[in-house]
């Protein structure tokens, strides 16, 4: 029940998002939207921003699950593409918001363990110290997630060019050999 609330409080902000920066949005409006109490919201949540945080959680959480239990790196791209897609507007209003940097850290944070995970499955010997590893994860990511958000998707023949630039980006040109199996 608790959490069927809290993704109803959540679908309200995303809704109002739709239309109007993050700053403009009160719990007055989330509470009228969703037809609850404020205390049922404050029960849930301390803020709008805590509502921000649990959704971008959530779907970080989302996105690593589907995409580490997929083989196929295209597909897994795929999946990176269609959510920032499905979510674009809503991510520009947050990123255009003073509260950008916990949204980027929380993109660069999922796409890092995508990376890693990918990195290891293909290499499970590599010898690369834990500074070098670093370095190489945070360089594609920040890289990635800056592609993935600026990049504006219309079509499906635009979402497999760019799942195919990401995946030649990522395992086939010459400074990316090190992820390709």
């Amino acid at each position: 029940m608790q959490a069927d609330v809290k993704q109803e409080i959540t679908e309200a902000l995303l809704q109002l998002l739709e239309k109007k920066s993050l700053e403009k949005i009160t719990v007055t409006e989330l509470v009228a939207l969703c037809g609850i109490s404020r205390q049922t919201f404050y029960y849930h949540f301390e803020d709008v921003l805590d509502v921000v945080d649990w959704w971008t959680r959530q779907g970080a959480q989302q996105l690593m699950t589907q995409s580490l239990q997929t083989e196929d790196p295209h597909r897994a791209l795929g999946l990176f593409v269609d959510y920032i897609t499905e979510h674009r507007r809503t991510l520009q209003h947050l990123l255009a918001s003073r509260w950008h940097e916990q949204l980027e850290r929380r993109l660069v944070q999922v796409f890092t363990t995508y990376l890693q995970d990918a990195l290891h499955r293909m290499h499970p010997n590599l010898a690369m110290s834990p500074a070098d590893e670093e370095a190489f994860l945070q360089f594609y990511t920040c890289g990635i997630s800056g592609l993935l958000v600026q990049r504006e998707v219309r079509t499906e023949a635009e979402k497999q060019t760019l799942v195919n630039q990401l995946y030649w980006l990522l395992f086939q040109n010459p400074w990316g050999h090190i992820l390709h199996s």
